[in-house]
């Protein structure tokens, strides 16, 4: 999580109740289907052990249920959480920590014949809730970056755990592609994964279109990684400006997590052009970025946060993440923290692509899935 002033953690002492109730049925609505994410998954004493938060829909006073692969999964005692209690502030939930927090275990001998799992959150009569929350779990990892990549891609050590990230990002991506446009990453025939990292996502992608899949990315380190690791795919290394090396209308589908999240408005707007430069008429864009629901995560400072959904993007500092393996951005403005309203993403980013559907949360319970086509 993005490091937080203590400054933004007090309440004004001149704010109106006007101006609070506002702020408390504009959080509110981004519970309207519940909200949910793990925060570890781990192999422990011949068990999966899996835990995280879980708020149901609109808040209400509903059980907690998971569910692995269509069975329930018993929960454990629901541990006091620090990050929860973060959470219940920020959300201005009910209760503490302990209403929101969980934690299941299922031994390991009850899935060596699974290769993958659905972890899926049903409170209440155990309806389903959207299923681009839910994470899928790889219980046999492959080919895995060392622990220093896993960190500064996707902040975590654990090996399961950025299996299942990256699983879960592909499978929810392939389920906007079969909603939205009735397609498969096999119906595509060459594909760009835009800032791809240590492969994260892109190792599960070549897996259904070997040879179709480049990979691109500002890292050089995390590049050569891939180069020598992924023989299904081919990877570059790009310059943080556009253009691309690629000819116009080199892909059908281009996907990247965790880019724009990162690029001043300026920077937005020169890839945003590169993207529909490259992309073919008709192409599938899929891309993630910070939406409401990442804000009140991140923030507790409501005034921000209603000063963010009128502006509609917000910089939250420079990020750091970079510094160790290009020199060069710690002198640098360019790598920073950034959040988008729905609103500024269907009006901005309208003038470069068709917007299909914004879907909050699809990624890890935290960053929404922006569907665009090519005009």
């Amino acid at each position: 999580m993005i490091p937080e002033s203590k400054a933004s953690l007090s309440r004004p002492a001149d704010v109106s109740p006007a101006l609070e109730e506002t702020y408390r049925l504009a959080r509110t609505g981004l519970l309207g289907d519940g909200l949910w994410g793990l925060w570890f998954a781990r192999e422990e004493n011949s068990k999966l052990l899996f835990g995280g938060f879980a708020i149901p829909p609109r808040d209400l006073p509903m059980q907690l249920r998971f569910f692995v692969n269509g069975l329930e999964c018993p929960v454990l005692e629901q541990p006091v959480d620090a990050m929860m209690e973060t959470l219940v502030k920020r959300f201005g939930l009910r209760g503490g920590s302990d209403r929101y927090t969980f934690r299941c275990a299922l031994p390991m001998a009850q899935l060596d014949s699974m290769e993958s799992i659905r972890i899926e959150f049903r409170p209440g009569a155990g309806c389903e809730l959207s299923p681009y929350q839910d994470w899928h779990l790889r219980l046999r990892p492959g080919s895995l970056p060392e622990t220093s990549r896993r960190v500064r891609v996707a902040a975590t050590a654990d090996a399961i755990f950025f299996e299942t990230m990256g699983f879960s990002d592909c499978v929810a991506m392939r389920r906007a592609l079969c909603e939205y446009f009735k397609r498969d990453y096999a119906d595509y025939d060459a594909i760009l994964d835009w800032g791809c990292g240590c492969a994260r996502v892109a190792r599960f992608v070549a897996e259904f279109v070997p040879q179709k899949l480049t990979g691109v990315d500002i890292d050089p380190d995390n590049i050569e990684w891939c180069q020598k690791n992924i023989a299904q795919a081919q990877f570059h290394r790009i310059d943080l400006d556009p253009p691309t090396r690629f000819a116009d209308e080199s892909f059908d589908l281009v996907y990247g997590i965790s880019v724009f999240t990162h690029l001043s408005a300026v920077d937005q707007d020169r890839w945003l052009a590169e993207l529909q430069r490259i992309v073919k008429p008709g192409g599938a864009v899929l891309m993630s970025i910070h939406g409401e629901i990442a804000f009140v995560r991140e923030h507790s400072d409501f005034q921000r946060f209603l000063s963010f959904q009128k502006e509609g993007f917000y910089v939250y500092g420079r990020c750091p993440d970079l510094d160790d393996v290009l020199p060069e951005m710690k002198e640098s403005e360019y790598y920073k923290n950034v959040f988008h309203t729905r609103r500024y993403t269907y009006e901005h980013w309208g003038s470069y692509f068709e917007i299909v559907d914004v879907i909050d949360a699809a990624f890890a319970g935290h960053q929404d899935l922006v569907i665009m086509r090519r005009r």
